[in-house]
């Protein structure tokens, strides 16, 4: 029951938003009564936080390798194939709503704010510490460069109904992750 309501939640998230948003739309989608719902769920913010955290933890599966392009490469990937997906329009309506509704949101904005730059951070130091980074990198910098230009790069070429994704993402992850070294890397001193 618990997977199944986590699933709806997220897609009615991404659809409505928090002001649409609504437990018993989700109990109605799922298939799941809505006394089991409320029984579980105090609020509509307890679930959309527990349902977010199941299914949308940041860079799940992201190891530090040693290779930093291949470590960005793997984690651009993942933020095309997370905004490609009904996940990544949840997370857009999420920071939009984060601003509307900061108290409401402040726990999960911080969970994938601060759940993200850790790995990044990990990544960047290591590559700061080899010389292949400037010392001074720094790791929000690249990570919201990354979630910034597929943002705007997924929002102005949707995909089409059908569409094999994978030769556009690969595309994308390239232009993206030279993009981000070159600047990187050309920094004055």
């Amino acid at each position: 029951m618990e997977a199944r309501v986590y699933g709806v939640t997220v897609l009615v998230f991404a659809e409505k938003g928090w002001a649409g948003f609504t437990l018993d739309e989700v109990a109605r989608r799922s298939g799941v009564g809505k006394a089991s719902v409320y029984l579980r769920w105090r609020d509509k913010r307890e679930l959309l936080l527990a349902a977010m955290r199941d299914r949308l933890e940041p860079f799940q599966g992201l190891r530090h390798t040693g290779d930093l392009r291949e470590d960005l490469r793997w984690m651009a990937r993942s933020v095309f194939q997370m905004y490609w997906s009904w996940a990544g329009l949840a997370i857009m309506r999420l920071w939009l709503d984060a601003r509307t509704y900061p108290d409401l949101f402040a726990e999960l904005r911080d969970f994938y704010l601060f759940g993200s730059i850790s790995i990044v951070r990990q990544i960047v130091e290591a590559a700061a510490e080899s010389g292949e980074l400037p010392a001074d990198t720094s790791p929000a910098l690249v990570l919201g460069t990354i979630f910034g230009v597929a943002t705007v790069q997924v929002s102005m070429a949707p995909p089409l109904p059908g569409e094999d994704l994978s030769a556009r993402t690969e595309e994308y992850v390239d232009a993206l992750v030279d993009m981000v070294l070159h600047g990187l890397r050309s920094r004055p001193s």
